[in-house]
């Protein structure tokens, strides 16, 4: 009996123990979770205040007034002046609120948002059942008011998500703060697409039914409002079935919300089992004679909408609303002078390749980013809208990419110098296929070379041997953190051939290559390409603004100078000699892909950077492959010519050295039978020249700190007294 009591008091006191461990584990999950809630609560509530403020920054006063926008440039004293004026492209005159049909405003109300006029921009109620509704995975969301819309349709934002909805949210009720419910329907019927490239309700009248919209009736404001929710689907010309059914639930919401009479019901109604739709003679008519915009200004527009869409959160038909219709004051960082220039010699026959099909890319640069030319085809420019080959084609860049993809770099970590001796032999499976390369342009390979030779001579094998030392991975990361490409592959990190040799997988522009080349002479610096100084409203509200970007480091001062020399070489007496302009310290590299289907040439002056590319648009061999050189060089030297001389940023502690071509090391003057001159650094020095010395260690900075090595006038008794 004691012992049944004694096993009921173990296993009651377990039970016990069991349930006080179990409870203390409960309380430490429901604390946990607690504590996940409050911090949960709190970051979410920090998002809320983040973005409470967040509103779309458009002007609906102002995208009412059509107004030309004004492109200045600064004339040869600094001062700016009227260089051209941006029009209206687009088939569409901004309607006034009076002049659109009442009909129109309620057909839109009926069927987009009923409620407009009793909401602050948000309609509650519909919001979080299209939330819930987006929750559950369904496949309906809706709840958007005309304000939302409207937003949406400004910003350009459209995925499903429910930080894109809440941003929405927040921006349509900030939209309603600043405008009236007036301007909102105005801007909505102005705004909104209605089908075939109709944006506002002014292009769709003229389109659908070739009339103004304050002339169109029930019925036909009723099938211009079913469009939007679905400009393809209900498209009248594609699926007229489609648009009626639409229209007529459209002219039935009307009459459910007592906005139209049982009479004009049953009107509307007849009306739409007949209705008829023509396409207007005039709408294809723009509303200006649109001028034809040069290279530069066409590519400068181009960059102001990318950069209004990004800074304001807007889609691109806004942007190019903005632009074209809100009297914009739009300061160019053209150099007219040069732009002139450009187009002169490139219509000048004498100079240009015979083969008109010959197409080219042309840039010029300054050494703080500033875009002072820009060419993007070879053919006199009649039309808007043309394809760009100095801003938009993307092409292999060849042999131009040595130095920004592997030299450079190089250098900056130390792994060579100016005279450094690299092997000029193939690597195993350089290809991927288990044959060694790469060949290169000349018969076989010369063994040591020194890394000047290599860079002068354009030589593939050596710099294949330098991108496998730097390591492809620091090669691409140094192109795309440093030097601003955007359009290099994944699959370039990996390709032997494409970062050495040029041939990546999507290619590069003219615009990024000539950016890339002007750290070699200002010191180091990359500078973002800009085409405007800044961009004000027509209240002088400064939009966007370039003026005091600050570039970053790509390479040290001490490399840039190194650079700079080795690439004097290659137009002095390499590749680039066909660039070389008699008295003018050029620098440059020339590029040119397998089979002749590109050349390039990238290259400077102390005055500028400039960049050209030629070949074909479907590509295929070129036979006049110097084009791109003597092309370069024309522009070049009629630009700087009567210009004050400039001098290029240069590292003070770069001195000059003569070195030993075959051993790539410091030349010992009488001793070493061929030298030439190099650039070194301090801290990156080769030794003594140890082979025609018989001496070997003898790197000390006393021989470095005298200029007398430089001048060959090193003293015997100085080499052996170390």
């Amino acid at each position: 009996m004691k012992k049944t009591n004694i096993n009921r008091y173990i296993h009651k006191r377990n039970s016990n123990v069991g349930l006080g461990i179990g409870i203390k584990i409960f309380k430490s999950i429901a604390l946990i979770a607690f504590f996940n809630l409050i911090i949960f609560i709190f970051i979410f509530g920090a998002y809320i205040l983040s973005i409470a403020s967040d509103r779309v920054e458009y002007d609906v006063k102002a995208g009412k007034l059509n107004l030309t926008s004004v492109i200045y440039s600064k004339d040869d004293n600094g001062n700016f002046k009227e260089y051209s004026k941006v029009y209206n492209t687009e088939n569409r005159i901004w309607v006034a609120y009076q002049d659109i049909s009442p009909y129109m405003k309620d057909a839109i109300i009926s069927i987009e948002d009923k409620h407009f006029f009793d909401h602050k921009g948000v309609d509650f109620f519909r919001t979080f059942k299209a939330t819930g509704n987006l929750l559950i995975g369904g496949k309906s969301y809706g709840g958007s008011t005309l304000t939302q819309q409207l937003v949406k349709n400004l910003t350009g934002e459209s995925e499903v998500s429910i930080v894109r909805k809440v941003k929405e949210i927040f921006r349509a009720l900030n939209f309603e703060k600043e405008n009236s419910k007036d301007e909102i329907i105005e801007a909505y019927l102005n705004v909104v697409n209605f089908g075939c490239g109709c944006r506002g309700v002014q292009a769709a009248s003229m389109l659908y039914f070739n009339k103004p919209i304050k002339d169109c009736s029930i019925a036909q404001c009723a099938a211009i409002a079913g469009i939007t929710q679905n400009p393809t689907a209900y498209n009248p010309y594609l699926h007229p079935e489609n648009n009626q059914k639409r229209r007529e639930t459209v002219i039935s919401e009307m009459y459910n919300q007592g906005r139209i009479t049982k009479d004009q019901y049953n009107e509307a109604m007849e009306e739409s089992k007949h209705m008829e739709f023509v396409k207007s003679k005039n709408s294809n008519q723009e509303n200006y004679n649109v001028p034809v915009r040069d290279w530069y200004t066409e590519a400068m527009i181009n960059d102001i909408i990318r950069d209004l869409m990004e800074k304001y959160k807007i889609s691109k038909a806004s942007a190019q609303e903005i632009l074209f219709t809100q009297g914009l004051s739009i300061y160019s960082a053209v150099d007219p002078k040069a732009q002139r220039i450009a187009e002169e010699v490139i219509s000048d026959s004498s100079i240009m390749p015979k083969d008109k099909k010959l197409e080219l890319g042309y840039m010029m640069m300054d050494f703080d980013g500033r875009v002072l030319a820009s060419i993007g085809s070879r053919a006199k420019k009649t039309g808007n809208l043309w394809f760009d080959r100095a801003n938009a084609a993307k092409r292999q860049p060849g042999s131009c990419i040595k130095p920004i993809a592997a030299y450079a770099p190089a250098i900056d970590l130390g792994l060579y110098n100016y005279s450094s001796i690299i092997k000029d032999e193939p690597l195993p499976n350089f290809y991927g296929t288990g044959n060694p390369g790469p060949n290169n342009w000349y018969p076989g390979y010369k063994g040591d070379v020194t890394l000047q030779w290599a860079i002068q001579q354009s030589a593939n094998a050596p710099v294949a041997q330098v991108l496998e030392k730097l390591t492809y991975q620091k090669s691409f990361d140094f192109l795309t953190q440093k030097l601003g490409f955007t359009n290099l592959d994944i699959a370039d990190k990996s390709s032997k051939s494409g970062l050495s040799l040029g041939g990546l997988h999507t290619g590069v522009t003219v615009r990024e290559m000539t950016a890339a080349f002007q750290i070699f002479g200002n010191g180091g610096i990359y500078n973002k390409p800009y085409m405007y100084f800044y961009v004000a409203d027509r209240n002088g509200k400064i939009l966007l603004d370039n003026r005091n970007k600050i570039g970053s480091r790509a390479i040290s001062a001490k490399t840039a100078t190194i650079m700079n020399r080795l690439l004097k070489t290659v137009v002095d007496e390499g590749t680039g000699k066909a660039a070389k302009i008699e008295g003018v310290d050029v620098y440059g590299k020339t590029g040119t892909t397998n089979n002749n289907k590109d050349s390039w040439f990238i290259g400077a002056t102390p005055h500028a950077a400039a960049g050209i590319w030629t070949g074909f648009d479907s590509p295929k061999k070129i036979s006049e492959t110097a084009c791109s050189k003597y092309i370069w060089r024309e522009i070049m030297k009629k630009y700087i010519d009567g210009k004050k001389e400039k001098t290029y940023v240069f590292d003070e502690s770069v001195k000059e050295y003569a070195y030993c071509r075959e051993t790539g090391q410091i030349a010992v003057a009488g001793i070493c039978p061929d030298t030439c001159i190099g650039y070194y650094s301090k801290d990156n020095m080769p030794p003594l020249c140890t082979k025609h010395t018989g001496i070997s260690g003898i790197s000390s900075n006393r021989e470095y700190n005298d200029n007398k090595v430089l001048n060959q006038h090193i003293l015997e008794d100085e080499i052996f007294n170390d």
